[in-house]
């Protein structure tokens, strides 16, 4: 018996499958591919979309924000987080930072932009006073990335200068202070 799932058509290549966060299976494909090739593939990967079903239910629920309960939360970390990076930063002859902004994204925790501006997702204020050192370690990420625009050698020596414990901190991000 097949999973049931919801299927998104697009101008792509290639099949791919996720699981949302609902636990529900995501399955985009290109245009013109027959349903029984899609479902072929989704039988095939049935292994992996019990395992990530599995997974996702296990993982608690965040809860659901209103727009405006979003602005202040974002509006709180963005004062939490212009103090962290003042601190990390100086003394460290990094680029002049550009901007630093609060984003709602859900795939990463951070980023840097060719112009040295840095965002931060908004998802960090779970965080707040309960593991501060991953808000840290995140920061600092970001922080190497003025300096070194590539995950190589030189980049990941400037994050372990700034804060040597960085693996274990990023193992360790569910640990309550």
């Amino acid at each position: 018996m097949i999973t049931p799932y919801n299927l998104i058509r697009s101008a792509r290549k290639s099949l791919s499958i996720q699981i949302d966060p609902s636990g529900n299976l995501i399955a985009r494909a290109p245009m013109r591919m027959p349903i029984a090739s899609i479902e072929r593939w989704i039988t095939a990967k049935k292994d992996w979309i019990i395992k990530h079903q599995i997974k996702r239910s296990n993982t608690p629920q965040r809860a659901i924000l209103s727009e405006l309960d979003i602005r202040d939360v974002k509006k709180k970390l963005l004062e939490y987080i212009i103090v962290r990076v003042e601190k990390l930063w100086e003394g460290k002859g990094l680029p002049k930072i550009t901007s630093i902004k609060i984003t709602k994204s859900e795939r990463r925790w951070g980023s840097c932009s060719a112009q040295n501006g840095l965002c931060f997702s908004y998802r960090l204020s779970e965080y707040i006073g309960v593991n501060t050192l991953f808000i840290d370690a995140i920061i600092i990420h970001e922080l190497a990335h003025l300096r070194e625009k590539h995950h190589q050698k030189s980049f990941w020596e400037l994050v372990y200068s700034m804060m040597p414990d960085y693996e274990n901190v990023m193992k360790n991000q569910n640990t309550i202070e």
